[in-house]
């Protein structure tokens, strides 16, 4: 059996795909304030759709059935590659943003309650054969924000991988 054949069954579809991390942080989600975070970041002009573990979808254009079009999107997230860039923001949270117009909000308050639990469990974010270089060139090595960024995109592999839009925003209601 050749590498090829190893790493991909007879699809020819890699065998982990789409990863998945197995770290499932089960801290307590407010969505009712991530919703509020949401808002406030778009400066509540923008169509917000919001899953069961945090993860936010944005629309720049309107769309018809934000439920359906947030759905598409996190697929899409998931199914290609689910790069992230984390940003700090002025009220002290992160906001770990995807590929696609969506992002996960880490909020301060829940890194100084549950840091030691986010630094015990960070390499357990990264998906089967993961390996991201941090800007030293040094591979799975992170520093405090790439252990949050870690934490933050596990909520958006939980909601991918069990996608259920839970609250939604619409300015024009």
């Amino acid at each position: 059996m050749g590498l090829f054949d190893k790493l991909f069954n007879k699809k020819r579809e890699p065998l982990d795909f789409p990863p998945k991390p197995k770290w499932k942080p089960n801290l307590p989600i407010d969505l009712d304030i991530i919703l509020d975070r949401a808002k406030f970041y778009t400066g509540r002009k923008l169509q917000l759709a919001v899953f069961s573990h945090g993860t936010v979808v944005i629309f720049a254009d309107r769309v018809a059935d934000i439920k359906e079009q947030g759905l598409a999107t996190l697929d899409k997230i998931y199914n290609f590659h689910p790069d992230f860039n984390p940003m700090i923001m002025d009220d002290g949270n992160y906001l770990i943003e995807y590929s696609q117009p969506a992002f996960t909000i880490v909020f301060k308050d829940e890194l100084e309650k549950h840091w030691d639990y986010i630094e015990q469990n960070h390499l357990d974010g990264l998906c089967t054969s993961e390996v991201l270089m941090n800007g030293q060139g040094e591979a799975n090595k992170f520093d405090q924000i790439g252990k949050i960024s870690l934490f933050g995109r596990t909520k958006m592999f939980q909601d991918a991988q069990d996608p259920k839009v839970v609250k939604t925003f619409d300015p024009q209601n």
